[in-house]
């Protein structure tokens, strides 16, 4: 029994062969980003890459891109440098050689969907009222009242300072 991972010299790499085996068509895609189901998901300004691979088809076909089912471009990459409104659409690689045609699986280039669940609306409360009375209140107003008193001595000792500071410099200068 062979293993199918097998990578004797003239033998093609095993990823290859995982790689064929795993398609069903001859022609794959690579996508940059990632493909979901044929979808490819980008945001405007930013790059998408198509990569086309046909090294199984023999004789070496000829890679041409279709873009909504007209004709594109010809070559095995496909880069978007910026995307934009007019490159959102569906993408075709088709291998052409003597033999024949053999297409790849559609891709389709679009703007990610916005995900926002629905939710119930709640009503809104208004903030409870603070109060306060008895002696809570006396002790907050004593509070303030302190407060304001020791600011303003600390202002008007700042002040009487540097007058002080001011006269002494002027003695002396004259």
């Amino acid at each position: 029994m062979r293993c199918p991972l097998d990578a004797r010299p003239g033998r093609s790499p095993a990823w290859k062969r995982l790689l064929l085996t795993a398609s069903s068509n001859r022609v794959s895609l690579f996508t940059f980003p990632y493909n979901i189901d044929g979808v490819i998901q980008s945001d405007l300004n930013y790059s998408v890459v198509l990569n086309c691979l046909a090294s199984y088809i023999t004789p070496k076909p000829v890679l041409h891109w279709t873009f909504n089912g007209e004709p594109y471009m010809t070559g095995a990459l496909l880069i978007i440098r910026r995307l934009s409104w007019e490159n959102l659409g569906t993408y075709v690689c088709t291998a052409k050689n003597s033999q024949g045609q053999y297409p790849s699986d559609p891709v389709t280039i679009s703007l990610p969907e916005e995900k926002v669940d629905p939710t119930e609306a709640e009503p809104i409360e208004p903030d409870p009222v603070l109060s306060l009375s008895g002696g809570a209140a006396i002790s907050l107003l004593v509070a303030g009242n302190v407060g304001a008193a020791m600011l303003i001595g600390g202002i008007s000792f700042t002040i009487v300072q540097s007058l002080k500071a001011r006269r002494q410099r002027i003695r002396m200068c004259c």
